[in-house]
């Protein structure tokens, strides 16, 4: 008897021979059990790719695509092509999933109709601490509309309970994503796009208790790395962001929310930096990009009125 598959589960892969194994086993135990899992491997050169292939001949819900070098986003985006159940979400293969978290995802979900999108606490892991931090804990489900969604990911408003722009701690409906035809760009920071219309598109969302995605953060992952690309693709970022609402003809309505979310992202974007490099001088040197790039996209004006002044004064006095 053919399985009727609910959830999809997409994973992007790159060179992941290590810790593959242990995102599959986290969504293979799941408590739901009616999941179909997609790994896109992103042209590894590693042993990932064999270690899928004995999965895929063992179970029959697991289905394995292959790319080269396209990126993650471009990787999901494969995924979402192949996709045809009511549930979709996402996981990076270095990641790993409380056991009753999709269940409970999706219990909640078939009961509260007019929510799209279910989203789940998330709990860092890194590779040279023992212990976990726990990060946007929800202490009860709590249902939100679309603005209030907008307003926690954009840190507009100084919530406890702000939203992760991660994709990997989120359930979707299938049709949220294809009615809408939202994919994923080919750039760093794709979940920030993603996520921006996926919640301006929403009519609902739910917060979810109790259950976390382990992300897993590795000393030689792309956020512990930086260049001048990091930059270039965080401003294209936001000005995609912007042509999105201008094409819908929202802009000024969300104004303050682009420019909260264009703030944290800056926040992010510079603590990265510093964290990375520790020298004055390289520091110095993507510092200038930045704000070349920051000078070629707003006015004075605009940064005045919009941006906390600290963080460019913290620019410019460095």
């Amino acid at each position: 008897m053919k399985t009727e598959y609910i959830l999809t589960v997409i994973i992007p892969m790159y060179n992941n021979e290590k810790f593959i194994e242990r995102c599959l086993q986290s969504i293979i135990n799941q408590s739901l059990k009616n999941i179909k899992i997609l790994v896109v491997d992103d042209g590894s050169t590693d042993s990932s790719s064999d270690i899928i292939q004995l999965y895929v001949k063992k179970y029959d819900n697991i289905e394995y695509y292959s790319t080269d070098r396209q990126g993650p986003g471009m990787a999901r985006n494969i995924g979402i092509k192949n996709c045809f159940t009511k549930y979709i979400t996402f996981i990076d293969s270095d990641d790993w999933i409380d056991l009753n978290a999709y269940k409970k995802c999706l219990n909640l979900l078939e009961n509260n109709p007019q929510c799209d999108i279910a989203v789940f606490g998330v709990m860092t892991e890194y590779d040279s601490y023992i212990l976990s931090q726990k990060r946007y804990v929800y202490e009860m489900p709590n249902i939100i509309d679309s603005n209030m969604a907008l307003t926690l990911l954009t840190n507009l408003q100084n919530y406890s309970e702000n939203i992760s722009p991660l994709v990997g701690n989120k359930v979707y409906r299938h049709d949220l994503i294809v009615n809408n035809n939202i994919r994923f760009p080919n750039t760093y920071f794709e979940d920030n796009v993603f996520m921006f219309k996926l919640f301006y598109y929403c009519r609902n969302i739910i917060l979810v208790s109790d259950n976390y995605l382990h992300y897993y953060q590795r000393a030689n992952s792309i956020m512990h790395s930086f260049s001048k690309k990091h930059i270039y693709d965080f401003f294209k970022t936001f000005a995609d962001i912007k042509v999105f609402l201008n094409d819908e003809k929202c802009f000024n309505e969300y104004e303050k929310i682009f420019y909260a979310y264009f703030q944290r992202g800056c926040k992010s974007l510079l603590n990265t930096l510093f964290c990375v490099e520790q020298e004055p001088q390289v520091q110095k040197k993507y510092l200038l990009e930045f704000m070349k790039c920051v000078e070629s996209n707003f006015t004075l004006e605009e940064l005045i009125e919009n941006i906390d002044l600290n963080i460019i004064k913290k620019i410019y006095n460095l």
